[in-house]
């Protein structure tokens, strides 16, 4: 006997019926159209919405004060930078760049108890002083009632080792502006002395209320005038010296320290 099996219902005009859904819409018409047209993502590279806690900490995060100052990327200086070696033309270190700088703050200090209820006007003779100048005035304290920075050109060394005896001065200056201030000439070596005898003289000639000079160095073996500088860093050997912004033909001034030329290095 056999058994008759039952063949698949097939309706007329229907669609057939999906074995995990048991709706009568078609699987695809779950999906929406757009779906259908991309590729399905992994579940885990769906990014996720943030969560309401999530927006409350963003919403809630401080921005950035606009009067800090900005971060810097780069590099700090080291507190304790190393020594620059010795210049290779320089043969002995007379003043160390420790020293200057110890001395040069002790002359300030000096200055400003003499100015500190005065008008000052600091005159830079150019070029040698011109390193002096500008770290003089940064210790100038206590501070005086007012300050004014400014240079004047004379020389009488050129290009050689010794002084000329002829002073070449600045024509583009002007004396009318030291009428009645206070002024120090800051020179960074007396030598014969000309250079700043003559300087002194055409100061109190234009009518300047004071005259000081403030010498870093005091070569008093070569003087040849009198001359004698009311503030004085150092007293300088009979040789010829360079740095920290005495030059020899025009070389050597941004040494930080004062020393001797080798004598093959100068030209006779």
């Amino acid at each position: 006997m056999h058994t008759a099996m039952a063949s698949p219902l097939h309706l007329p005009n229907s669609t057939p019926l999906h074995r995990s859904c048991r709706c009568s819409q078609p699987a695809t018409a779950l999906l929406p159209s757009s779906a259908l047209r991309r590729p399905l993502t992994a579940p885990h590279q769906r990014p996720s919405p943030p969560r309401p806690q999530q927006q409350q900490q963003q919403q809630r995060r401080p921005l950035p004060c606009r009067s800090q100052p900005p971060t810097h990327t780069h590099s700090h200086p080291h507190p304790h930078p190393r020594q620059l070696p010795q210049h290779p033309e320089i043969g002995q270190i007379i003043f160390s760049a420790e020293e200057i700088e110890a001395r040069v703050a002790e002359l300030g200090r000096l200055v400003g108890q003499e100015y500190q209820h005065r008008d000052l006007l600091v005159l830079g003779v150019l070029k040698g002083a011109f390193m002096f100048t500008t770290d003089l005035v940064r210790h100038i304290y206590p501070h005086p009632g007012s300050l004014e920075v400014d240079f004047f050109k004379a020389s009488s060394y050129g290009s050689g080792t010794s002084s000329s005896g002829v002073v070449q001065l600045d024509s583009a200056f002007d004396w009318g502006s030291v009428r009645d201030k206070h002024v120090l000439l800051v020179e960074d070596i007396i030598d014969t002395g000309n250079t700043l005898s003559r300087l002194v003289a055409l100061m109190r000639e234009a009518g300047a209320a004071s005259v000081r000079v403030c010498a870093l160095l005091d070569k008093k073996a070569r003087r040849r005038v009198p001359m004698q500088a009311d503030y004085t860093g150092f007293e300088c050997p009979d040789e010829f010296i360079v740095g920290y912004g005495i030059d020899y033909a025009e070389k050597y001034r941004n040494l930080p320290y004062i020393g001797s030329v080798r004598p093959e290095f100068i030209k006779h």
